[in-house]
Formats: structure tokens, sequence, C-alpha cells
């Protein structure tokens, strides 16, 4: 799925333009390099802190949370597996001869397959996770019967199989895909037009439409209810003293998940037009591959297309951090509990009690 055209072997005894090219090339190289280390560490370390306090801190025990972790787990595949391949590969001077001399028939097929399992298993976590911020809103009373810890599992078992059969068709040949194309000279992944068209249609395109769709209903119905609240139109069916706040947290809620749709629409709808431009006009990408004009409309803006995608993964986790106050409360509460593992305890009476700090009550006892 990913390519990189933008760090190819030139040789250096060319004109004076061509060897400005190649110093262009290799600081471009060196950035990717520095760029891949950096998203590797920190992709990994923030979503294992986002998986890590999920599973410890009783507050998150909630379905919209699971499809938080969900969508965690997939960035964390990308800094284990998707960005350390980049850099693996970046070690030859000439990118394309690294499918040559580094790349088996199983490994290329396993980079097309995770890319693509990644992708296609953020992009319905998100989707399901404004279906179920869309049920919170319009339906508050019915969401705790509809939406169980059950169900929020049983749909992320179902995200995972849909994903893993997007990569597997994407990565077999002979399936209408054409899949990776292995020879003793070279192993590309080379997708048809029908077959690309088709993947960022409906694993990009379509679900982002629906997100949109979704978020905006989401906003309407949130506006409808606080101003029902506010005229006391809802007086008899509930208490406005409990649910203005319960509200009040529910659109903080539902503001960092719209950022957090933002950037992943932000990071990769560049790549999907990049590519679909690749297919359907081809003639923006052609010219004289010796000339700067062509360097800087072409092999830079690859570069920074191509990037984006990992910086998706890296922006989540700060992005819940940031926004959303449980986890912010949650990773606290983690790294304070390390802290006191590490220091001398002192002790206590016998009848003494742990008593937890008045927000992270509050917080506990809220529900999303």
């Amino acid at each position: 799925m990913f390519s990189n055209n933008a760090t190819r072997y030139i040789d250096p005894n060319q004109t004076e333009t061509d060897s400005e090219i190649l110093i262009l090339t290799k600081h471009l190289l060196l950035s990717e390099k520095i760029i891949l280390i950096f998203i590797t560490i920190f992709t990994i370390t923030g979503n294992t802190i986002v998986l890590v306090v999920t599973w410890k801190e009783r507050s998150l025990h909630q379905p919209n949370k699971y499809f938080i972790a969900c969508l965690a787990v997939a960035d964390l595949l990308v800094g284990m597996f998707v960005a350390p391949l980049r850099l693996y590969l970046l070690k030859y001077p000439d990118y394309e001869s690294a499918w040559l001399a580094a790349m088996s028939l199983h490994l290329c097929r396993f980079m097309v397959w995770i890319d693509t399992l990644v992708f296609t298993a953020s992009i319905y976590t998100l989707t399901f996770i404004s279906f179920d911020r869309y049920l919170k809103i319009s339906k508050p009373f019915k969401y705790k019967s509809w939406m169980t810890t059950s169900t929020s599992l049983k749909v992320i078992l179902l995200i995972w199989p849909i994903s893993t059969g997007f990569a597997t068709f994407a990565a077999t040949p002979n399936s209408g895909s054409r899949g990776i194309l292995f020879t003793a000279d070279f192993c590309p992944f080379d997708a048809t037009k029908g077959f690309y068209t088709f993947l960022v249609t409906s694993a990009f395109f379509l679900p982002t439409i629906v997100i949109l769709v979704m978020y905006t209903l989401i906003f309407l119905a949130a506006h409808k209810l606080q101003k029902r609240i506010r005229n006391g139109t809802l007086g008899q069916i509930l208490n406005n003293q409990h649910r203005q706040p319960a509200l009040i947290q529910d659109l903080k809620v539902i503001r960092m998940l719209s950022v957090v749709v933002g950037v992943f629409i932000l990071c990769w709808g560049p790549f999907f037009t990049w590519v679909l431009l690749l297919f359907y006009n081809p003639s923006v990408f052609e010219g004289d591959e010796n000339s700067l004009n062509h360097w800087y409309s072409v092999h830079m803006p690859n570069f920074v297309i191509v990037m984006l995608p990992l910086f998706n993964s890296l922006c989540n986790p700060i992005i819940y951090t940031c926004l959303d106050e449980k986890y912010k409360v949650a990773i606290k509460h983690l790294f304070k509990r390390i802290l006191c593992r590490q220091l001398p305890r002192t002790r206590q009476p016998p009848n003494a009690v742990e008593l937890l700090p008045p927000r992270r009550r509050e917080l506990e006892k809220a529900n999303d």
C-alpha cells in the first residue's frame, strides 16, 4: 500500500542541477529515517499506555472506551510493523533495489497485508464509534440497554475479520486485485485501477461520508437536547441537574472523537487522493526526472503524503490524553502507582482507608 519514490538512486557524476537533487534526496532520506524512528518509538509507547490504562482503570471499562482500545491496537500495529519495515527498507541506497535485496515473497505480501489491515480496522472502528455516540446522544435512556459491553465486543470482533478479509484480498494474487507479482527480478504491489478504486471507495470515502453525516446528526441532536433542557421541556422526563453535567461530559467526548476523525481524514485523505490521481491522471507525475521542478512538485509531496498516515497513529494517544478527562486522570493515576512502587512505603494505621481524589470519584460515576 505504501510506496516511496522520493529516495531513489542518482548518479553523482551528473550536472550541477543533478548534484543538487542528489544532496536534497540524501537529506530527505536522512529525515525519513529520523521521522520513522520517532514514529516507531512514540507510537508504540503512546498506544501501549492507552491499552494499559483501559485495562487497569475501572472508569474506562465502558463500551465506547473499548472502541478506543480497538483503535489503539490498530495504531500499535503501525508502530510495531509498518514503520519499522519502512525503516528497514531505507538502508538500501536505491529504494527499488530494496525489493530485490531485502524482500522475500512472504515479507512483500506481509507489508501489503499489514498496511491494509490497520487502515481498514481504523476506519471501520471510527465508523462504529460515530454510531455509538449518536445513540448516546439521541437515545440516552435506551443506550445502556442497547450498547452493552457484550455488544461492543461483538462489534469489535466483527471489525477485525472484515479488515483481515480486505487485507488478504489485497495481498493475494489471482484474487482480482492482482495482489503481489513476484519474480526473480521484482516484487511490487501491482494493483489494478479497478481494485484500488474499490478499496478507496469502500474503505475510505464511503465510511468517511457516513462518519461526517453521523457527527452532523450528533451535533444537531445535542443542540436540540440542550435547548429542551434549557427551556425546561424535559423536566417531567429527567432531572435537569443530573442530565446537564452528563450532557456536557458527552459533548466533551464527542469533541475529542471529532478531532480524532478530523486528524484521520487529514492524514489519509491526501494519500488516497494521490493514489487515485496516479491511476486516473498519471500525466501529472510525468516530467524531467532530473529537474528541480519535478523533484519539488512530485518527489517532495510524495514523501509528505506517504508519511502522513504514519503520523496519524502517533497523534491519537496525544488527542485522547489532551481532550478526554478520563484518560488524562487514568494516565496520571497509572504513573503515580508506578512511582509509588519505586518509593519506600510509609506505614499506615491498621484502619486507614484509601480515598479516591474527588475528581476521580466523579469520573468513575460518570457513564459515557
